[in-house]
């Protein structure tokens, strides 16, 4: 809304001159706002009579647009800790699959860079509209890039458009320089073949962190937001340590119940049966911490 017309409805209300003067204040604020940050919103035609007016109402009344410019933070500071109170359990929800660390197994860079593709995918979900929310079946990063980028406009917070360019960087140099050529372990010793070396993992741990920050920063979800689960993931190529702990369970369960068995059966003396049951409590007591922390799909 131009200023004229704000005035003209000011005039048509019948406010008070007080009143006037406030809602010039605001009007300034939010015209000095939209022309530092080179929004489209200002029209061309009137640009120059309306930064004119801006100016003017900024230099006579600088106390009052101070004060106004006080009141109106602090407001937006209340309304964005109400909204962060009212998001932090889906935050909380969703960094739980934030990326690791740890190098991972795959055959390029979309097979190694799916946690961060699918941690992006639901945290842009939760700022989606639910009404088109359906409408929203990325699968890839090159898709959610863009709706990630996108954010910068819905939210308001300009950072969300530079961490999607500097993954889209770091994801295309990823496939550019991630290959090697490696000799083969057969007998044919001539062979050679490509082999993708996974040298992103730190990086996509560091903007899985940026992202939950620029979300908290954020916080104003959408509306009836909802967490969505994360996609299946195949752990014994993508995970390694976790499959390899998975396989290795059940053998361990064997063992530790086996000994104390054998001993019992052979008439074993009392305290060799305590050696025996003692690794047997101690195994099933760090499988009872296993289960009840529950760890996580994808453990750093």
């Amino acid at each position: 809304m131009g200023l004229d017309a704000l005035r003209e409805v000011l005039k048509a209300k019948e406010a008070a001159p007080e009143v006037v003067e406030y809602w010039e204040a605001r009007w300034t604020l939010a015209y000095q706002y939209l022309e530092a940050s080179g929004s489209s919103a200002l029209p061309r035609r009137r640009r120059k009579d309306e930064a004119e007016e801006a100016n003017r109402i900024a230099t006579q009344k600088a106390d009052l647009l101070q004060e106004v410019a006080a009141q109106v933070q602090a407001r937006q500071d209340s309304a964005r800790d109400k909204a962060l109170r009212a998001a932090k359990h889906f935050f909380d929800q969703l960094n739980q699959s934030l990326p690791n660390s740890r190098r991972k197994s795959g055959y390029g860079p979309a097979a190694c860079w799916v946690d961060l593709t699918d941690y992006l995918r639901r945290l842009v979900l939760l700022f989606t509209d639910p009404k088109t929310r359906k409408k929203h079946d990325w699968q890839t990063l090159t898709e959610v890039l863009p709706h990630l980028a996108g954010l910068a406009d819905v939210t308001g917070v300009a950072g969300w458009r530079a961490l999607a360019e500097e993954i889209a960087a770091a994801y295309e140099e990823a496939h550019r320089e991630g290959w090697e050529v490696m000799p083969s372990q057969g007998p044919e010793l001539a062979a050679h073949h490509v082999y993708y070396i996974d040298r992103y993992s730190g990086f996509r741990a560091q903007a899985g962190k940026r992202a939950a920050q620029l979300a908290e920063e954020s916080a104003f979800l959408a509306e009836e937001p909802v967490h969505f689960p994360p996609s299946p993931i195949d752990l014994d190529r993508y995970d390694p340590p976790r499959s390899h702990y998975r396989h290795a369970a059940p053998v361990s369960a064997a063992c530790a119940g086996a000994l104390p068995l054998a001993l019992w059966v052979t008439d074993a003396p009392v305290p060799w049966l305590a050696v025996g049951f003692y690794s047997l409590v101690v195994f099933l007591g760090m499988w009872l911490v296993c289960l009840v922390r529950r760890a996580e799909a994808r453990p750093d």
